[in-house]
This record gives structure tokens, sequence and C-alpha cells, in this order.
């Protein structure tokens, strides 16, 4: 049995899904036990991996713009490697178990670099398989690639996910935006970091 929190002050009621929603930013995260609320985040080729404990309803999400390798942006979040690392032990600090964590997972659109063999968002979402696998967290469901911006809302008291496609209009705007973060993401230093977000 896990004690509710008192909703937290950057949560905000959202018609487009009748209840409170906190949003988290590219390169950010956010855990919550409250009930009937959601962590939400808008993605083009990023990706966020939401995932809970089944038994305790308490869990999270995460946003992260490329998938990294160990040592990356010293420990930013803007990258999967450090993302993933930091979303699921800050679950487990609250008292969770591994083995009581599932995922589903969102992004990876095609967004950016769309005439690449390999876009950024199909190693994001290459990455985040292979990195919720080698941890052995079950994947409950998956919306990765496509072409489209999404929104998506997840209710960790709940296990349910609510996406949104965006109109490609939406996905033009994110396309600049996101080309912008990932250049800036690459161009930091790898060690001392400068915190974009």
């Amino acid at each position: 049995m896990i004690t509710t929190s008192a909703r937290d002050s950057s949560a905000y009621f959202d018609p487009k899904i009748n209840a409170w929603s906190i949003s988290v930013l590219p390169g950010h995260h956010k855990v919550i036990d409250t009930p009937d609320t959601a962590v939400s985040t808008l993605l083009g080729s990023c990706v966020a991996a939401c995932i809970r404990d089944v038994r305790r309803g308490i869990g999270g999400l995460n946003h992260f713009l490329l998938p990294g390798e160990a040592g990356d942006g010293a420990g930013s979040a803007r990258y999967g490697v450090n993302a993933m690392e930091v979303l699921i032990n800050d679950i487990l600090r609250r008292g969770s178990s591994k083995a009581d964590l599932e995922a589903k997972i969102f992004g990876g659109a095609n967004v950016i670099d769309t005439a690449a063999k390999e876009t950024v968002g199909i190693r994001n979402g290459r990455f985040v398989e292979d990195y919720l696998r080698s941890e052995g967290i079950r994947v409950a469901a998956r919306d990765l690639g496509g072409d489209r911006a999404r929104r998506v809302f997840f209710f960790p008291s709940s296990g349910r996910a609510s996406v949104l496609r965006l109109p490609p209009s939406a996905s033009s705007r994110m396309r600049a935006e996101e080309k912008q973060l990932a250049k800036q993401a690459q161009s930091a230093p790898k060690a001392g970091g400068v915190e974009l977000f």
C-alpha cells in the first residue's frame, strides 16, 4: 500500500483526457504515485519510456533525445542511456522491486534526418527496446516509429496510456525544434556538461 502524495504543484487539468496531468520536458523525468493523474510529454523522434510498479501503482516517464553511450553528457538525461537509469532508480528508491516493473514505450518518429537509413527515431526506438530487454523489464505496449509527432499521457496508478497523434503541421514544427535540440546535445561537452533543459 502506498501513501498518496499531495497533488504536484505543476499539475494542470487537461480537458483532452479529463484528468490532471504533469508535463515532462525533454531531458527530464517524473515519478508519481497520485491516483487518476497522468504524466505527459510531446514526442517527435524522441522516446518516452513509461515505467510502473504494477503492484504498487507508482511510476512515471522519461523523455530522451538521443540513445547515447555510457559517459555521454556527464550523466545528462537527454541521453537514453542515462534517462533510463535515472527513471528506474527513482522508482526503485521509492520501495519498488525490479521484478514488479513493466514498461510502455512511445515515440521514435521519423521527423528529423528523414532521408537517413537509420534515423534518430529508429535508433532511439531500438535503444529503448534493447535496454529494457537487457534489464529484464517486460514491455507491455509500444507505439514507435511513423512520421507523426505524438502527445503521450500515462497514468502510473492504473498503467493506462493514451496517445494523441498530432497533425502534420505540428510534426513540421517539432522537426525544427528537435534538430536544434539534437545539435546542441551532440555538441555539448562530454564532461562537466552544459544542461540544456
